[in-house]
């Protein structure tokens, strides 16, 4: 659901920039008191597992030409807790927009609210209602789907209002919203099984990673189970990126392209210099764009298509994948210090 610079006016992204940062830098200040040595690494290989899972795009059933993909701040929020779940899932955001181009440059602050900071805080808080009083399979089950296609649903409906309020839709407020609503109730219903197989396996080798002890008998180690997943995410990374869906995901079939309607016309136009020239300034230098090699030089824009080349696409991932975990450790290792050096 990554929204691209053409959904957004400029005054409105700024305002969502805006607001994205006074909320980082609030969560920041709370995370300081949560995070401990062992979250630290555990913080680092579960953005890099997120990042690698979000490459793996999956056909949507019933809905031809669209794909969708793991968001991953639900899963997140539930293993670290809402403060540093937010950090890691705005990380991984963060590295997919600089050095992929995945995301408007402008649309960074709207990204980061919809996909990372409501559905971290509403996604645990729901999650949280249904096993406040037991953990139980069933309890966890429900919370967790249910705190999936919330959060999805919510995140839909915030990219129309967005979009609405930059002026930008030619079509009624009303269909943009329903048919987002509805690709995207199939979405939320399949992260929340992937959500709950991923932790339905750590609460079978190592409850205690959660914030609360759960039950369940310790089969790994610590280490063990940041090593299992810094192994799924290469793998994830490296070889099932190969087999992702080459169709547009729900925002982008809503909008912009459906391959299984010739005749579709866009939703949006958007005109404005100023957007155009971000795009291009992005266009120019991110490294990596679309997770593939870039067909030229930096500071320079292609003639032509990128190069989906498979062995770029696993080097991308890979890369963006060791990226966001260096850049989640150095996060919190830096939180980590200041409050140290403040209890001192």
């Amino acid at each position: 659901m990554h929204m691209a610079n053409e959904l957004l006016s400029v005054p409105v992204a700024a305002g969502s920039i805006a607001i994205a940062a006074g909320a980082m830098g609030l969560i920041c200040k709370k995370a300081k008191h949560v995070i401990d040595s062992d979250k630290i690494a555990l913080m680092g290989v579960m953005g890099a597992f997120v990042f690698a899972a979000q490459m793996v795009q999956f056909p949507l059933p019933a809905m031809p030409g669209t794909s969708g993909h793991l968001i991953g701040a639900v899963l997140l929020a539930i293993i670290l807790g809402p403060h540093a779940g937010a950090i890691v899932i705005s990380s991984v955001v963060i590295v997919q927009c600089l050095i992929f181009q995945d995301g408007g440059l402008l649309a960074l602050g709207c990204n980061i609210i919809n996909m990372g900071i409501v559905p971290s805080y509403l996604g645990y808080f729901l999650y949280r209602i249904f096993t406040v009083k037991s953990a139980s399979g069933l309890r966890s089950f429900a919370g967790v789907m249910f705190g999936c296609v919330i959060t999805i649903e919510i995140g839909a409906v915030l990219v129309p209002i967005q979009a609405a309020l930059s002026g930008v839709l030619v079509v009624p407020f009303k269909i943009f919203l329903i048919t987002m609503l509805g690709v995207h109730l199939l979405a939320g219903f399949i992260e929340g099984l992937i959500t709950v197989a991923i932790l339905g396996f750590i609460q079978q080798v190592r409850p205690d990673i959660f914030g609360r002890f759960l039950a369940g008998k310790i089969r790994l180690s610590k280490k063990a189970v940041l090593v299992s997943f810094a192994i799924f995410a290469v793998i994830a990374a490296a070889g099932l990126s190969l087999l992702a869906c080459g169709f547009p995901d729900g925002l982008e079939w809503t909008y912009a392209q459906r391959p299984d309607q010739p005749d579709f016309k866009p939703m949006v136009s958007n005109e404005d210099l100023a957007v155009a020239k971000v795009d291009n300034f992005q266009a120019k230098f991110s490294p990596l764009p679309d997770y593939s090699k870039r067909p030229c030089r930096l500071g320079t824009v292609a003639d032509e298509e990128i190069s989906m080349a498979a062995g770029w696409t696993s080097f991308a991932g890979v890369t963006g994948a060791g990226l966001t975990m260096v850049f989640v450790w150095l996060t919190a290792k830096l939180l980590r210090k200041r409050e140290l050096v403040k209890a001192c």
